[in-house]
């Protein structure tokens, strides 16, 4: 599997309500990244259970590629 990241946003979430957010570890809320699988452009979306703050690329490419094969085995 071929997979190439283009770009990848952290979101921010303050868990406390009408409080301002702050791009912080303690209000991260996930990540969207926009990835090329196989020649085809697509984007995910990880919740903070899903993948931590501190993440590296290759375990980026990892989380999409377990993603991916869960996909191709559920159809």
């Amino acid at each position: 599997m071929n997979i190439i990241i283009k770009s990848s946003n952290i979101q921010f979430k303050n868990p406390n309500i009408g409080q301002p957010t702050r791009a912080v570890e303690e209000h991260y809320n996930g990540r969207r990244i926009i990835a090329d699988v196989n020649g085809e452009e697509r984007m995910f979306r990880f919740k903070k259970e899903e993948m931590p703050f501190i993440v590296d690329e290759d375990e980026m490419i990892g989380l999409i590629e377990q993603r991916v094969l869960a996909e191709t085995t559920e159809k």
